[in-house]
């Protein structure tokens, strides 16, 4: 090849690597837009995943409460040592939620163009590849979130691109970040190693090391999280609303169609039908390779391309298995959506290179300027649909409080103020007022049984007390959980905010008991209270003392 044709070859090579780094950036201005929106804005997942990581400014915050303890325990050590680093750099925990996922979003771009190029090398398909991929994650809180999820597509495609290049030492680097970060993908990583040792002979060695590297770090992460917490069992689960249409973590869905194929937690594919819509330009491919003769730029197609087929094939396996043993492997849908996903976003970045390679030669007796800009609209309406542009801002999962004065009130409060509630502001607290709270829905998590059983118990007795007429109940709840302070929604003794609150009628029979009390006439002693025992309020919460409520006034 001539040397001016080679580096011409270069040029084109780095210009769409950095396009595809530019979309990657420009994508994640609209999520960082609504990150910033406000100083109390917070990302909807990182509530549960980063609150308790601001024990690394100050360690006596969250002492003894079991939510920060649980969530603390369940997060992989890469994760924790990843904010760890970024906190000693004085970012603290949640703004570098903030700012991850534009770095994880470019590394992602990064590896997708590469691993297309594997498999088809022509620059601008792997541009294309990268911005669909791009278009679909940030219509969803997966990336956005800044939570160990987050690292499943750079750490996968990484994984996948030095496997295709026989690069073997970043490949089994990329394996041990799997399990530091993430290790659902390295149970599918380990699959590819161990269906690639089965159909290929050659490299035997490269995949036995692979697969060692893997088992050793699964069995690392194995021993480190023995024991210490319950998977909730399968019989026990199917007994609870929380796992129902309307629970808290519906996962046994009534429609057969919607539970194996697009359920969010139970479904095969990805939930976001338009997206998989897209996938239609992929199907055109076997034909497109058929007819190479009309579509020459499909010869370019390496057979490195098998590697799609094996992805899909163990995704199945492992989405197949992951049913059979409920929850052991946590949701199925961990195994199958974000495969499908990039598996997509390749054969459609591929497909739609080869279409318009076509169309470009057809319409060669037009002038080039014409045809540029023939080519530009249809990629424009390919690649940037209306869905894609009105959608996905509104589905980043960025939430701001409705009471910022309350969570500034709350920071002037003990460090170890507990909270006792029922109002969603409640999720807010630990995250903005970096106090503890009893109970609230967004730690209502259900999968470890150890730790679920007591916020099961802690929502019941606080349903009970809050709504119980006999003060010796209500001082009861507090004197077991050593409560400080009672969070109540204006409304909360209103008939209809226990019976539109899908959370608190997974707690049987104390919501029943509590609408019958209401139904009845019968005042819950801690409503006769609150002008007594208020300590802040606005219109619509009411911050009462507890020491008031039980007569304890010193």
């Amino acid at each position: 090849m001539p040397l001016a044709t080679r580096y011409s070859l270069l040029q084109k090579y780095y210009l769409w690597l950095l396009a595809s780094i530019i979309v990657a950036i420009l994508f994640s201005l609209s999520g960082l837009s609504l990150a910033f929106n406000s100083a109390y804005t917070v990302q909807d997942d990182a509530r549960q995943h980063v609150f308790w990581l601001q024990r690394l400014n100050n360690p006596n915050l969250f002492r003894g409460d079991l939510i920060a303890d649980y969530f603390s325990s369940v997060v992989p050590a890469g994760y924790k040592c990843l904010y760890w680093l970024a906190n000693s750099f004085g970012i603290e925990p949640f703004l570098f939620n903030k700012i991850l996922p534009t770095f994880i979003g470019v590394a992602t771009s990064v590896y997708m163009f590469l691993v297309t190029l594997e498999i088809f090398p022509v620059p601008v398909a792997g541009f294309i590849s990268s911005l669909l991929l791009n278009q679909n994650l940030w219509m969803l809180d997966d990336l956005v979130s800044g939570t160990p999820r987050a690292f499943f597509y750079v750490l996968f495609l990484g994984f996948i691109y030095y496997l295709l290049r026989d690069r073997l030492i970043p490949c089994c680097l990329f394996i041990v970040l799997q399990g530091l970060f993430y290790p659902q993908v390295l149970l599918i990583s380990t699959a590819i190693l161990c269906w690639k040792l089965v159909i290929d002979k050659q490299k035997r060695y490269f995949y036995i090391v692979g697969l060692i590297c893997a088992i050793a770090v699964i069995g690392i992460y194995k021993l480190q999280t023995a024991d210490i917490h319950q998977v909730i069992k399968l019989d026990l689960a199917k007994q609870l609303p929380e796992f129902y249409p309307g629970g808290r973590n519906a996962f046994f869905l009534d429609n057969l169609w919607s539970f194996w194929l697009v359920g969010q937690r139970s479904g095969y594919f990805p939930r976001e039908w338009q997206y998989v819509l897209l996938c239609s330009f992929g199907l055109l491919l076997p034909i497109l390779i058929k007819y190479h003769q009309k579509f020459p730029l499909a010869r370019k197609i390496k057979p490195e391309s098998q590697i799609i087929g094996q992805i899909l094939l163990v995704s199945t396996i492992l989405f197949l298995l992951c049913h059979l043993l409920l929850f052991k492997l946590h949701l199925p849908s961990r195994y199958s959506h974000h495969t499908w996903r990039i598996i997509i976003a390749i054969v459609d970045g591929i497909t739609i290179t080869i279409v318009a390679d076509r169309l470009w030669h057809k319409m060669s007796k037009y002038p080039q300027i014409l045809r540029s800009c023939i080519i530009v609209i249809a990629m424009g309406g390919l690649l940037y649909p209306t869905y894609a542009v009105q959608s996905y801002p509104d589905r980043l999962g960025y939430v701001t409080p409705e009471i910022p004065e309350l969570y500034q009130f709350l920071q002037q409060q003990p460090e170890d103020t507990l909270i006792a509630s029922l109002s969603l502001e409640a999720d807010f607290i630990p995250s903005l007022a970096q106090r503890s709270v009893l109970v609230a829905q967004e730690y209502s998590i259900p999968y470890h049984w150890d730790y679920y059983q007591q916020i099961r118990q802690r929502a019941k007795d606080t349903i009970w007390a809050q709504y119980s007429p006999d003060q010796a109940n209500l001082a009861k709840i507090v004197d077991k959980y050593n409560i400080d302070l009672w969070l109540l929604d204006k409304n909360a003794f209103d008939l209809e905010y226990l019976s539109d609150s899908s959370w608190l009628n997974q707690f049987q029979p104390e919501t029943n008991d509590a609408k019958s009390i209401l139904r009845q006439g019968d005042r819950p002693f801690i409503s006769t209270k609150i002008k007594q025992c208020s300590i802040f309020q606005t219109k619509n919460i009411n911050l009462l003392i507890t020491k008031c409520l039980i007569n304890i006034i010193e």
